[in-house]
């Protein structure tokens, strides 16, 4: 599709410049959310660029809290340092000794930022030819500290110790370093918006999509069962069968290899344009357009026994109607798709479902909505999606919370706290398992347990940083 494919040619065009244009100091690379990885993956090839000569270390810890993260991305930076190194020396190549190792604690008087900034010039000196200086792509997840992310980046940019370092940085929907590109002018930074253009996005989709229902003539089965056709200049006919072609397979031998026969003779084709068809009517704001094509998306999916694509669409169909401001058509359509997904124990999209049930009845402020989001925290438990499942039980809390049920709400925070336990460092960064801890903390600080309340603050940094408070503030 042009409308993704053109940002990302754009993207590999700059970066591959900035490959070979080494007095240029800072990348800024800005992308809607939706693109972040595809522009992560285009950038990590160009360490590759046959005129790289540079390892690329990627950062992606958020710039939050009193020391901004400095702490979590110096410890993100030595473990993904230490392992660039080795994959070097496995590789044949030459790199000095780096004097941290990941998960190491060190006793030091300089902040963590000052630290951070030690290390990137410890492991330039790691470095032997060919392999020379560093690019740091840094990602932030999120910037909760945005002038403190400024800040930074202009120290880093201009620290002499740092010349070998340059810097690719990714933000998704926001624009922070748009001044800090001004200052540097065209010779030390460079920028590439990799955003898509919403009319070629609808061009694309349209395309995709093919003409409209009320367009469209009779649609015929495809080859072998109908006309065999091409978008050449290839005749549409059917072609004479020869003695030794076998003839398609009988409804009988499809069912038996699991396959909906109606789905293979024009049913799954259909299906694509009726998808994509709702999806350019929704772009288009063609809001009573959109929501009847997802209905028949949804009712198709049926007919041809699609049964948790069917759920899958009746969701989307119940977010097209709260969309159009339809709130009770939307709850039936959740009630139908938690409905199907209880029969066909499809345990993600019956969470999706009672989530969509949850949020309808926590915006008309009615108590079931905490019992549909725990619901939906048991559900994607069993669905094994533990960062969904906490997420469900923190909404359930708050939800029993603004209800004065208290103690309800407690036990669903603890559970939420539970499975963050169970999650790696950075993957429970990335949840609101620190705002859980502290609103547990509030909980037992307004009953006295003030104990508890602080251990609950100091986990909720421990969350976020990857490090105690008396180390990051160091």
């Amino acid at each position: 599709m042009e409308s993704i494919a053109k940002p990302l040619r754009q993207l590999q065009e700059e970066t591959s410049w900035f490959a070979r244009a080494t007095e240029l100091r800072l990348l800024w690379v800005t992308t809607p959310g939706s693109m972040r990885s595809a522009a992560l993956a285009s950038i990590g090839r160009v360490e590759y660029h046959a005129d790289n000569r540079s390892p690329f270390v990627l950062l992606e810890a958020p710039y939050s809290g009193p020391d901004a993260g400095a702490e979590a991305r110096r410890e993100q930076f030595v473990e993904r340092f230490s392992s660039q190194a080795q994959r070097l020396r496995d590789a044949g190549v030459d790199v000095g000794p780096f004097p941290f190792s990941p998960g190491q604690r060190e006793r030091s008087e300089l902040s963590a930022w000052a630290r951070w900034a030690r290390d990137l010039a410890l492991a330039c000196a790691a470095l032997r030819p060919p392999v020379r200086g560093l690019v740091v792509v840094l990602a932030p997840l999120r910037v909760d500290d945005a002038p403190a992310f400024v800040a930074q980046l202009r120290a880093l940019v201009a620290e002499a110790t740092l010349q070998d370092v340059r810097w690719t940085v990714v933000e998704s929907d926001t624009r922070h370093l748009a001044p800090l590109l001004d200052e540097l002018g065209d010779t030390l930074g460079l920028s590439v918006d990799a955003s898509m253009d919403e009319a070629t996005q609808q061009q694309d989709l349209a395309a995709l999509a093919g003409p409209t229902p009320e367009q469209q003539v009779p649609a015929a089965l495809p080859h072998p069962w109908g006309p065999w056709s091409s978008a050449g200049a290839m005749p549409n006919a059917v072609p004479p069968i020869r003695a030794q072609e076998r003839r398609p397979p009988s409804d009988e031998q499809l069912l038996s290899s699991g396959l909906e026969p109606a789905y293979l003779k024009g049913g799954g084709r259909e299906l694509q344009r009726l998808m994509l068809q709702g999806a350019l009517a929704q772009r288009q704001g063609r809001a009573a357009d959109a929501i009847e094509l997802q209905r028949r998306t949804a009712e198709l999916c049926g007919r041809l026994k699609l049964h948790r694509e069917q759920v899958i669409h009746l969701l989307v169909l119940g977010g097209y109607q709260l969309a159009a401001s339809q709130p009770e058509q939307a709850r039936s359509a959740y009630h139908a798709a938690a409905q199907l997904a209880a029969e066909r124990q499809l345990s993600l999209q019956h969470a999706q479902a009672e989530l969509g049930l949850g949020m309808l009845d926590a915006l008309e402020q009615k108590p079931e909505a905490a019992q549909h989001y725990a619901a939906a925290g048991l559900l994607a438990e069993q669905a094994e999606v533990p960062a969904l499942a906490l997420e469900c039980w923190r909404m359930a809390g708050q939800a029993a919370s603004e209800g004065h049920a208290t103690s309800r709400a407690v036990e669903c925070w603890q559970r939420a706290l539970a499975l963050a336990e169970a999650l790696a460092p950075e993957a429970a960064r990335a949840t609101s398992a620190a705002v859980v801890a502290r609103l547990l903390a509030n909980v037992f600080a307004a009953r006295g347990q003030t104990a508890a309340a602080d251990q609950l603050h100091r986990r909720a940094f421990h969350i976020e940083h990857g490090t105690e408070p008396e180390k990051a503030l160091r």
